[in-house]
C-alpha cells in the first residue's frame, strides 16, 4: 500500500525535522505545507534540506511565514515579530557573523515559485485552509495562507478531505485534518488507497 506522509509548520527545527525524516515509510510520498523558517535557530538549514527532497519529488507548499520574508515591507514589521529574526541568524556565517545575503535571496526566490495548494485523489493539501465557493486554481491567498478554521468546524473541499496546518493544535475530524502539532513536529501518514484522514501520526 501506497503512503503519502505530511509534514507542516516546521519553523526552523532541523533536528526534529531528521527525526520524523528517519520514521517516514520507504516509498513514501512527501507532502510539506509551509512555514519552513522563522522562530527555530535552523530556518535555512530546513530550506536547504526541503529544496533537496523536492528535487526526489516531495511537494512543497507556501506557507505564510514564506510570504513574510518574500514581502517583510509590506507586512508593517510583521515577519520580524513572528521569528524573522532567528531566520536573519541563521543564515549569518558561524565565523563572520556576516549575514549571506545572496541565499537569503535565493530562498526567497524559491518561495516564490511554491503553489499554496495540492490535491490527490482524495485530499487537499494546504497551509491555512480552502473555501468550497472558491475552485482551488483560484482559491483566495487570504484564505490558503491565513485562515484560520473556527474550533471543531468539520470542513472538506467538495468531497474531499483537507489536510493543513497554520493553526496550532492536532485536529482529526471526518473532513479535515490539522497537522499543527505546535512545540511538537507532526507527520501525518495517510494511505492513498483510502479517503479520509491519517492512518497514523509520527511525532
Amino acid at each position: 500500500m501506497s503512503k503519502t506522509c505530511v509534514m507542516t509548520d516546521i519553523h526552523g527545527r532541523l533536528d526534529a525535522l531528521l527525526a520524523l525524516l528517519d520514521q517516514v515509510p520507504a516509498g513514501s510520498k512527501l507532502i510539506f505545507l509551509g512555514d519552513y523558517i522563522d522562530r527555530g535557530s535552523q530556518s535555512a538549514e530546513v530550506v536547504a534540506l526541503v529544496r533537496t527532497l523536492q528535487a526526489d519529488g516531495a511537494v512543497c507548499l507556501r506557507g505564510n511565514n514564506e510570504d513574510m520574508m518574500c514581502n517583510p515591507d509590506t507586512m508593517g514589521g510583521t515577519w520580524m515579530a513572528n521569528g524573522g529574526s532567528a531566520t536573519v541568524e541563521s543564515y549569518k556565517d558561524p565565523l563572520t557573523g556576516e549575514i549571506n545575503a545572496g541565499l537569503m535571496e535565493e530562498h526567497a526566490a524559491w518561495f516564490e515559485t511554491l503553489p499554496t495548494v495540492y490535491r490527490d485523489e482524495h485530499r487537499v493539501y494546504v497551509h491555512a485552509g480552502v473555501d468550497e465557493s472558491h475552485d482551488l486554481r483560484h482559491m483566495p491567498e487570504s484564505i490558503t495562507q491565513w485562515y484560520r478554521y473556527p474550533k471543531g468546524a468539520d470542513f472538506g473541499y467538495r468531497g474531499l478531505h483537507v489536510v493543513h496546518g497554520h493553526t496550532p493544535g492536532i485536529v482529526q475530524l471526518a473532513n479535515r485534518t490539522c497537522l499543527d502539532g505546535g512545540k511538537t513536529l507532526t507527520c501525518g501518514v495517510f494511505d492513498d488507497d483510502v479517503a479520509g484522514g491519517p492512518v497514523e501520526l509520527l511525532t
